[in-house]
């Protein structure tokens, strides 16, 4: 398999001297965020109420410096911040985002994603320079349903599970500020992606870290639904399409707009056939390490995601193979075990990627 056509790429001169406001700048996804931006010349404030990981955390591990905890509820602190350092765009990464957290403790997890995306969203409107408030949401948003082949942005809303239920009305929250953002001449973006994988993830009851845990450990891979199909995709892929989507939105007249970002649906398989493809790469999988169906919490079973519009509208297509996907988790993985410069090694994957687009363009 090659990479994709579609090879569209941040563009430097746009976020050179950009000052980002980046809540959850801690978590996975977040911490990817702030290197690749920071490597384009933005400036990042960050604000995060907590490590997302133990005792491994990728923020640690990249960035080696301590935090000033804060929480998204707070809403004084937060609209003091947001007002203070006055940022161009601000991400709202921040969030409750474990499935079985949000089933053991709904009402945190409605609290930190609801409540907290009003409270951004609303610390924003007293901001005179933001200009664009991202908000990153998730393939959950969608209301289950076995009879659809897959989900797109005109799919009805919803949740079966605190989680699902939870980001579904992240985005009714965000689209309810349409009119008073329209006033204030600024936009709001939605931005749907699931299943979001590579280096660095050390998020409990999630798989990458599981099998590399279990790799790690020598101990038993536990999985959930090994017949569940997920849209893999590698959190390069993903932060790519959140990255042009925000710029084109910045140029942009609209005041709110939703994209899902995900990888083709032949590549959108089943957990223990993604297992598989790791296989040949550690024969410990074949050997020492038992996989186990053991069912938690309810997780649907089938969530399978097209990206047309962020195709049609942003020229955006994931530009890594499956096996481009696993070559750079399983390559970040050991380089980390083999205590290298993880900062410098993670930049140079940015780098490559951003290569590989380049190579793959018609």
């Amino acid at each position: 398999m090659v990479g994709l056509k579609y090879n569209k790429i941040p563009n430097k001169f746009f976020w050179n001297n950009k000052k980002i406001f980046l809540t959850g700048h801690t978590s996975f996804k977040g911490t990817w965020l702030k290197l690749w931006l920071e490597t384009l010349g933005s400036k990042i404030i960050g604000y995060s109420s907590n490590y997302p990981s133990h005792p491994k955390s990728l923020y640690k591990i990249l960035f080696k410096k301590k935090i000033i905890k804060e929480s998204i509820l707070n809403y004084e602190n937060l609209k003091k911040k947001i007002i203070k350092s006055n940022p161009d765009i601000v991400f709202h990464f921040a969030a409750q985002s474990i499935l079985s957290e949000a089933a053991n403790k709904p009402l945190e997890n409605y609290k930190t994603n609801i409540i907290g995306t009003a409270s951004l969203l609303e610390a924003c409107s007293y901001s005179k320079n933001v200009k664009l408030v991202v908000i990153i949401t998730t393939d959950k948003c969608y209301e289950e349903n076995s009879k659809k082949k897959f989900y797109d942005e005109s799919s009805v809303l919803g949740g079966s599970e605190p989680y699902s239920a939870s980001k579904a009305c992240v985005e009714l929250i965000s689209k309810s500020y349409f009119q008073r953002y329209k006033k204030l001449n600024k936009k709001i973006i939605t931005l749907r992606a699931g299943n979001v994988i590579g280096g660095g993830d050390w998020k409990k009851d999630r798989l990458i870290p599981d099998i590399f845990k279990s790799i790690f450990s020598n101990k038993k891979l536990i999985i959930r639904k090994p017949n569940a199909i997920r849209p893999w995709q590698h959190v390069l892929d993903c932060l790519n399409g959140y990255i042009i989507a925000t710029e084109y939105s910045y140029k942009s007249k609209f005041t709110f707009n939703s994209w899902n970002f995900a990888p083709p649906l032949k590549n959108q398989i089943k957990v223990i056939e993604f297992i598989d493809k790791l296989r040949p790469y550690f024969k410990l999988i074949n050997k020492s390490i038992i996989i186990k169906k053991t069912n938690f919490f309810y997780e649907s079973e089938r969530l399978n995601l097209v990206s047309s519009k962020a195709k049609k509208e942003l020229g955006w297509e994931t530009i890594l193979s499956q096996k481009n996907v696993i070559q750079y988790i399983v390559n970040w993985y050991l380089h980390y075990q083999q205590n290298k410069n993880m900062k410098s090694f993670s930049t140079q994957q940015i780098i490559e990627f951003c290569k590989l687009a380049k190579r793959n363009k018609k």
